[in-house]
């Protein structure tokens, strides 16, 4: 017959000892603190003098550059359109002002062709004159203003040359100088919309 194993020592066999399981955690436990202390203190080793590691920080410096860049861009983008905005309202009338030119030209050279006697108690020449005044001042309200050339000293920038003359008073004057205005020359604002057709006399 087969022999019955005594039920008393089966089951002490299956019995796992709780002390023994217990120093084993303790054990494991301490290696894995040991590894863990040894992994930060090389961390701070190759950081060179016990910093924190901190990931990323080149590439979150580059971002921020980035970023302070295109913001410059964007202000800088704001900035001229608004100056364009402003020069496109200040500038809208200066093509009509540029057709209106000539008809103040000829308003001009009308009451210039009257002579002084035919001035005086003529009702048709105070009503020339009259709307000339009006339509100068109605340029001068939209920023326009005539460019002053007779006895200045010749600018390209703001006068156009269509005649010379040599400098016949004998002076030490070496200056290309304004000697007759043909046709008047105008600004609005600060831009030439006309220079001013004159006669040089050279230096």
């Amino acid at each position: 017959m087969r022999d019955i194993p005594n039920s008393e020592e089966e089951n002490e066999d299956q019995y796992i000892d709780v002390d023994q399981m217990s120093d084993l955690g303790e054990t494991t436990r301490s290696k894995a603190n040991g590894q863990a202390s040894a992994g930060v203190e090389s961390a701070e080793a190759e950081s060179g003098a016990g910093d924190p590691v901190v990931p990323g920080r080149d590439l979150a410096a580059e971002y921020l550059d980035a970023l302070q860049h295109e913001r410059a861009s964007f202000i800088n983008y704001r900035r001229r359109t608004e100056q364009e905005r402003l020069e496109t309202v200040q500038y809208a009338t200066s093509g009509l002002i540029k057709k209106l030119l000539p008809v103040l030209d000829d308003f001009d050279r009308a009451l210039a062709a009257i002579p002084e006697e035919e001035r005086k108690n003529n009702r048709w020449v105070e009503g020339v004159d009259l709307i000339a005044r009006k339509l100068h001042g109605i340029m001068e309200q939209e920023g326009v203003e005539a460019i002053e050339a007779l006895g200045q000293p010749f600018d390209p920038n703001l006068h156009e040359a269509v005649a010379f003359e040599d400098n016949a008073d004998g002076s030490d004057n070496h200056e290309d100088t304004v000697a007759a205005v043909f046709s008047k020359g105008y600004k609005l604002r600060d831009r030439v919309i006309r220079p001013a057709m004159v006669k040089v006399s050279r230096g």
